[in-house]
C-alpha cells in the first residue's frame, strides 16, 4: 500500500465540495410561494380598478419568487459552464499527462542501472535482505502497473476523471519520492558500506547515484511545472489544486 506519511500540501484528496450556495430551506421556499400567490391575487383583484397597481403587483410577485431561486439556479449554471470548461481542458491535457505518467514509470524499471535501487543492490551484491533494509519494501511497481494501465485503456478525458488521475498520479510520485528515494539517501549516509569499498568502487558508484539525483530532480522540477499549469488552466481553488511540494534529495 502507499506510503501513509502521503499528505498533499495544503489540499485535500477530497473531491471539491460544489461551488454553489446552500439551497433555501422549507420555510423560505413557503413563504416565497405565499407571498407570490398573495401578490398574484391582489393583481388580479386590482385589475379592473388599477392595471398599474396590478402591474406592480404582479412584478412584486415575481421578484419574491426570484429573490428565493436565483442564486441556487445561478450557481448551478455557474458550475455546468465551470465542467464544459475543464472537460475541454482536460481532453486537450490528455496526452501530455499520459507521456508525463510513463515517464516516471522508468524510475521503477527493475532494469535500469541508473536507479537508485538498482545501484543499491550491486553495492550490497544483490543481498535482497540488506537492500530491503536500506530501501524498505517494492511495492510501488505493482501498483503503478495497475494504475497506468487502467489510464492507457479508459483515459482520463472528463473533468472529474482527470483530477483523479492526477490524484493518483502525485500520491505515486510523493511516495517514490519520500520512500524510493529521501529515506534511502539518508539511511546511506549513515551506513559504512560505500566506506568499506575500494576507492575505484566508492567512486563508480557516487557517480551512478549523482546521475540518478540529477535525473530524478529534473522530473520533479517538470512534474511540478505541469501541475502548477494544470491547475491554472483548470482554475483549481485550494480545496481541488494539486499540490507541488517536494523535498529535494540531498547530495551525499
Amino acid at each position: 500500500m502507499l506510503s501513509h506519511r502521503y499528505v498533499l500540501q495544503g489540499t485535500s484528496l477530497d473531491l471539491e465540495p460544489p461551488d454553489r450556495p446552500n439551497p433555501p430551506n422549507p420555510w423560505q421556499i413557503i413563504s416565497a410561494v405565499v407571498a407570490a400567490l398573495a401578490a398574484v391575487f391582489s393583481a388580479i383583484a386590482h385589475w379592473k380598478e388599477s392595471r398599474t397597481i396590478a402591474f406592480v403587483l404582479g412584478v412584486t410577485a415575481l421578484l419574491v419568487a426570484a429573490s428565493v431561486f436565483y442564486r441556487p439556479m445561478a450557481a448551478t449554471i455557474r458550475e455546468r459552464v465551470r465542467n464544459i470548461r475543464r472537460n475541454r481542458i482536460a481532453r486537450r491535457s490528455c496526452q501530455e499527462f499520459l507521456r508525463m505518467e510513463k515517464r516516471f514509470g522508468d524510475f521503477l524499471n527493475q532494469q535500469d542501472t541508473i536507479n537508485l535501487r538498482n545501484i543499491i543492490s550491486d553495492i550490497y551484491g544483490r543481498n535482497e535482505e540488506e537492500v530491503s533494509k536500506l530501501c524498505g519494501p517494492e511495492y510501488l511497481s505493482d501498483y503503478y502497473g495497475l494504475i497506468h494501465m487502467r489510464h492507457l485503456k479508459k483515459p482520463p478525458r472528463t473533468n472529474a476523471a482527470f483530477h483523479l488521475a492526477l490524484t493518483e498520479f502525485h500520491q505515486m510520485v510523493y511516495s517514490y519520492s519520500r520512500n524510493y528515494v529521501l529515506d534511502p539517501f539518508r539511511r546511506l549516509n549513515g551506513s559504512p558500506v560505500l566506506g568499506q569499498r575500494q576507492p575505484h568502487e566508492r567512486e563508480h558508484y557516487q557517480e551512478r547515484m549523482k546521475q540518478f539525483q540529477q535525473r530524478w530532480v529534473r522530473f520533479l522540477d517538470d512534474f511540478k511545472e505541469y501541475v502548477d499549469k494544470t491547475n491554472h488552466d483548470l482554475q483549481y481553488d485550494y480545496r481541488k489544486a494539486i499540490g507541488t511540494y517536494f523535498e529535494y534529495p540531498k547530495a551525499l
